[in-house]
């Protein structure tokens, strides 16, 4: 019988299950939330293509970066619009005027973050905004495979390890062009839904949001309207925290093989944090980095080159600033608690218990702020 990837290490990639040709593989969410392959070993006929093609069990092709640009886009109401200085809207917008199609992630009403397919400068809006959660991506393998059978340009835009499965599944497709988002680990949708109070998830929510522009601050929009009773600011956002100090990340995600200094994309994308630039002082307003790792980024980037004010920068000034660039976050004691306890007391409660410190500090600012 094939030998998928352990546990641990599995992205949810969903390669496994789009190569399989008896659909001997289902995607299932574990009780964290988060999507693994099961196997029914009465389907399976022994062709070990889930094994050959899973991205974790064979070697993948690595490039040190080509070029290194800080950019943002010259429409400034644009740029302030986007995060991260607008690369992705812009590449994305680019691409579907050249008659290419966008997968990318979005949010999807009632409550679900998944890859869509976007044909239309209207769709790729939804596909907007950082989100700090992991995208169900397994549904759209058969939409590309059906755009790339038809000779269309695809661009894919995900996280490193889901461009990983798109690139194992379509090997040195010439159609396929692949941007990967600097990535430092994801929680799952259900972790977010469970941050959110039950009252508030029952209203007809459309949009979420994580950021604006380059603060952070996380809001639901209903039917076009931000919702005046629920907006969370960095300062008191325990979901944020918890991202940021690593607790409910992926297991793989703490032994990320895609967290170093050589890329699989042909482009990556993300915040220059850490940019010593002369010439661009208005990071407040967003900043992109773009690695630009094969021919096929250089094409992407040539896309939207025309609309964007950049620089090239040393690949150190990145490296310095930007943690997944170098290696996986560590592990910690916090994460632990967390896993342990979610099962048993669910996410707000397993939270106190894994960030005390943190919490106490929120509450005394917040406390402080309201009480001068």
């Amino acid at each position: 019988m094939p030998t998928l990837c352990s546990h641990k290490e599995c992205t949810g990639c969903a390669t496994c299950f789009a190569v399989c040709p008896q659909h001997a593989i289902s995607m299932e969410k574990d009780i964290y939330g988060f999507l693994y392959p099961k196997m029914d070993h009465n389907k399976c006929i022994e062709c070990n293509l889930c094994e050959k093609k899973c991205p974790l069990l064979h070697k993948q092709e690595y490039k040190i970066p080509e070029k290194i640009i800080a950019c943002y886009w010259k429409d400034e109401k644009k740029r302030i619009e986007s995060t991260s200085g607008g690369i992705g809207t812009l590449l994305a917008q680019e691409f579907i005027k050249n008659n290419g199609i966008i997968y990318g992630c979005a949010f999807t009403p009632p409550f679900n973050i998944c890859h869509i397919r976007c044909t239309t400068i209207e769709n790729i809006l939804r596909l907007r905004g950082s989100k700090y959660v992991q995208s169900e991506i397994h549904e759209t393998y058969t939409k590309i495979n059906e755009d790339l059978k038809t000779q269309k340009n695809v661009l894919f835009i995900g996280t490193p390890c889901q461009i990983a499965g798109i690139k194992a599944r379509f090997p040195k497709h010439p159609n396929l062009f692949t941007v990967e988002l600097i990535c430092h680990g994801v929680p799952s949708c259900k972790f977010l839904k469970e941050s959110i109070p039950s009252n508030i998830l029952k209203k007809r929510i459309k949009q979420i949001n994580f950021r604006s522009n380059s603060q952070y601050k996380f809001s639901l929009i209903e039917d076009n309207q931000i919702l005046p009773s629920y907006q969370r600011p960095l300062s008191n956002d325990l979901y944020m925290k918890a991202f940021f100090n690593g607790i409910t990340y992926r297991p793989s995600c703490l032994s990320c093989h895609f967290a170093r200094k050589e890329r699989n994309a042909d482009m990556t994308i993300g915040d220059f944090w850490g940019l010593k630039s002369t010439k661009i002082t208005d990071i407040n307003k967003g900043v992109s980095l773009v690695l630009i790792n094969t021919n096929a980024g250089k094409t992407l980037f040539n896309l939207c080159s025309d609309s964007l004010y950049s620089e090239e920068r040393p690949y150190k000034e990145a490296l310095d600033a930007n943690e997944p660039l170098n290696h996986p976050i560590k592990k910690s004691i916090r994460y632990n608690v967390f896993r342990t306890l979610y099962p048993h007391f669910g996410y707000k409660y397993s939270l106190f218990f894994a960030l005390p410190d943190k919490i106490l500090a929120m509450k005394i600012k917040y406390y402080l702020k309201h009480n001068k």
